[in-house]
């Protein structure tokens, strides 16, 4: 996404130019996290003006407020995708209540998302993502294997908030693996072939992204509440998460809620757990991310006990590690495809590649395994 058209009105616009020029404010967030080709932000004051670009100029996105003095929402997003069928027409609104009567409509073949303003920049930059995602998870998976991230959550307030959170955390500790990158290009493919975030707003979404990117999923964050065939379910979330364990039981996956009562039932289910109104949300997030998503140091531990027995930050003391950790700390991660997450994180795909298919059974003995893996 390079060229992003804002429709808004001008008391709109000032609201989220208020503590800066808004492509300035985008671009000091892309330097912040080491990203290139920050967008540009064109403005049109209404539809018959954005209309007009769009025939002249070229757009990637159009990013519109609920709010448009002459002509209704859902009027115009049928009109951008008559005149340009893949253009993402994402809709932004001040509060939950401003979509409720449109939220009885057909609106998802016109408005791609949803998202409510909640002051915070960073949301803009969660917005091109999700929509650069999509777009190129396909592609990625299937060339180089990139890993998927999938999200449900129903709230559009919640996930407004939560996703510059998730997007920021990945992007900082993909950026903290950059010193080891060997040259400029290399980090840059670094901080490209981060996770792909996916999101999906009821079971069906769900499922389908689950189906189609199961190959490929470093992990799943789900709610517990949301929608199974257009009625909300309260379970929704625990019979989705049981669905994927019968294919993959060792897939991380945290789910939450803004019910305390949930977390005995995650437990259960054996999955991790966030409260949504917890005040730590963040740094218990950043804390999964670590010990699951393959960024921070290799934990070696004993499956006996759960200790820490031993640590890798990079490849020579991952090396020296697998010479010393005992056996059954050995083909416990193994098992579980530890050791091909910490390598793709480092975009070490190929060789990700390599680890991922092979089963511990396909060794007649730990030695074999070390040193397959050495």
């Amino acid at each position: 996404v390079k060229h992003i058209l804002l429709v808004s009105s001008s008391y709109d616009s000032y609201v989220l130019e208020e503590d800066g020029q808004l492509t300035d404010l985008i671009y000091n967030e892309y330097l912040e996290l080491n990203l290139t080709i920050s967008p540009h932000v064109k403005r049109a004051n209404n539809a018959a003006e954005a209309l007009e670009i769009l025939k002249t100029q070229s757009i990637d996105m159009v990013l519109i407020f609920k709010r448009v003095s002459d002509i209704d929402v859902l009027t115009f997003g049928r009109a951008v995708k008559d005149l340009i069928p893949d253009m993402p027409v994402i809709l932004l609104a001040y509060h939950e209540r401003e979509l409720a009567a449109m939220m009885t409509k057909n609106y998802s073949n016109i408005i791609d998302q949803i998202f409510v303003w909640t002051g915070d920049v960073r949301i803009l930059l969660s917005i091109i993502k999700l929509i650069e995602d999509r777009k190129n998870v396909e592609a990625d998976t299937a060339r180089v294997g990139v890993r998927v991230i999938i999200i449900v959550e129903d709230s559009v307030k919640f996930f407004s908030s939560y996703l510059p959170l998730v997007y920021r955390e990945i992007m900082l500790q993909t950026r903290a693996l950059m010193a080891e990158g060997l040259n400029i290009s290399h980090k840059i493919l670094r901080m490209r072939a981060r996770p792909k975030i996916l999101l999906a707003q009821n079971y069906e979404e769900a499922w389908q992204l689950f189906e189609k990117y199961q190959k490929y999923l470093l992990a799943i964050i789900s709610d517990f509440r949301f929608k199974i065939g257009g009625e909300i379910d309260d379970e929704a979330g625990i019979k989705l998460i049981r669905k994927i364990r019968e294919q993959q039981p060792d897939l991380p996956i945290i789910m939450q809620s803004s019910g305390m009562l949930n977390a005995e039932l995650a437990q259960q289910n054996r999955v991790g757990f966030l409260y949504k109104q917890s005040p730590t949300l963040h740094t218990d997030l950043r804390n999964f991310i670590l010990s699951h998503f393959g960024f921070g140091d290799f934990s070696f531990i004993d499956p006996d006990s759960g200790e820490k027995i031993a640590a890798a930050g990079d490849f020579k003391s991952m090396e020296k590690c697998l010479t010393t950790v005992p056996d059954k700390s050995l083909v416990y991660h193994a098992s579980r495809n530890h050791f091909s997450n910490w390598l793709m994180a480092r975009t070490e795909f190929d060789l990700a590649a390599q680890i991922r298919p092979v089963k511990v059974s396909a060794f007649k003995d730990a030695a074999a395994l070390r040193a397959y893996l050495i």
